[in-house]
């Protein structure tokens, strides 16, 4: 089905002209709808890669809980920018949030944000803070929001105690006999597996509540605008009820660490407390007045528990033969995990500074 053909499905204003690919995310196809008129706005379609959401109306449906709520909330503050502060989803001429066409893809629209910046990744502590403060924000008009109320849209996502039990059955397996050469790593993982439960371990016990959470907080999920303040948040896909812990944490592993994800040369890997300090004043001048004391303990351990759980994903997809991520090379997943390891030991090493920023902060 042409894309002409799929755009036509959706009730959009105005005259659709031109279909662009639209740069920007890894797992969904995006194009850019041109309106011919100049007093409508230009469109966002997008395929939602089923292959990765297995269940695409569950998605929707929170994504529509989500976006219903935040533009209620934005609408308070800023009556004027509700659709530059807060996602806009375009129904089809049938009502519904999405489109299936007949090869079995799902489609949705967005309303096009005019007049904003993505940044990639940064290293001024000024785009972190503003990137932060917004996840934040997110966070906080969110916090009246039940997370019952959301589905579960990847089962175990951020479940520390379920990626040990993976790695445990990948060690057992061996299935690409790679296992002699990741003892040290292996060691090193089980060692710290006491430290990196805790957070899970203060959910289960309810000390931290289950919120709606966002779960890929990376800077690119931030649209600023041309004068680099934070205006909303974007890819709401995984969407789902979680700890706050995992939209300060992942910011953090993606956003501090001076070197690549896949950096061989590991001496380029460390974390940047300037960075670290930026995204937690951000993050926390936001949800500062909605968190639990318990919540904002928790943070200290999120930082140094997402670089610990990427490092293990890439560790059970290496001794599992490369069957889940893209690799470049034979050995991809083992300097990612390398990498993602010394970014947890950089940051262990530096936990009582990490320590006070977060209690000055707080």
């Amino acid at each position: 089905m042409k894309i002409e053909a799929i755009a036509a499905q959706f009730a959009t204003d105005g005259k659709i002209g031109k279909l662009n690919i639209h740069a920007g995310g890894h797992i969904n196809d995006s194009y850019r709808l041109t309106n011919t008129m100049d007093d409508q706005p230009d469109y966002l379609l997008q395929r939602v890669n089923h292959n990765v959401f297995k269940d695409v109306p569950l998605l929707m449906n929170n994504m529509v809980l989500v976006t219903d709520h935040v533009a209620a909330k934005v609408r308070n503050i800023y009556p004027d920018e509700v659709e530059r502060r807060s996602l806009t989803i375009v129904p089809t001429i049938d009502g519904l949030t999405y489109f299936k066409d007949p090869e079995g893809n799902f489609w949705r629209v967005l309303r096009f944000i005019e007049d904003h910046l993505v940044f990639d990744s940064t290293t001024d502590p000024d785009i972190a803070y503003e990137g932060a403060k917004t996840f934040g924000a997110f966070s906080a008009m969110l916090n009246d929001l039940p997370a019952e109320k959301v589905g579960t849209v990847i089962p175990d996502f951020h479940n520390m105690k379920w990626r040990l039990t993976q790695l445990e059955q990948s060690i057992r397996k061996d299935a690409a006999g790679r296992l002699k050469v990741v003892k040290e790593e292996i060691d090193y993982v089980e060692s710290r597996a006491k430290m990196m439960l805790t957070i899970h371990e203060l959910g289960e016990k309810g000390t931290i509540p289950l919120r709606v959470t966002h779960n890929d907080t990376k800077i690119s999920n931030v649209l600023f605008d041309l004068d680099r303040k934070g205006l909303c948040v974007i890819d709401l896909d995984t969407i789902q009820p979680g700890y706050v812990t995992s939209d300060f944490g992942d910011g953090i592993r993606t956003l501090t660490n001076t070197g690549e994800e896949d950096d061989e040369n590991l001496d380029r890997v460390t974390m940047d407390l300037g960075l670290y300090e930026a995204f937690a004043s951000g993050f926390l001048d936001s949800t500062r007045e909605i968190l639990l004391d318990a919540e904002k303990d928790a943070l200290l351990y999120a930082g140094l528990l997402f670089p610990y759980m990427q490092a293990v994903r890439f560790l059970i997809d290496y001794l599992d033969g490369d069957t889940y991520y893209k690799v470049k090379h034979p050995e991809h997943n083992l300097v990612r995990t390398r990498a993602q390891l010394k970014l947890t030991k950089d940051g262990e090493d530096k936990m009582d500074k990490l320590k006070a920023i977060i209690k000055k902060l707080s």
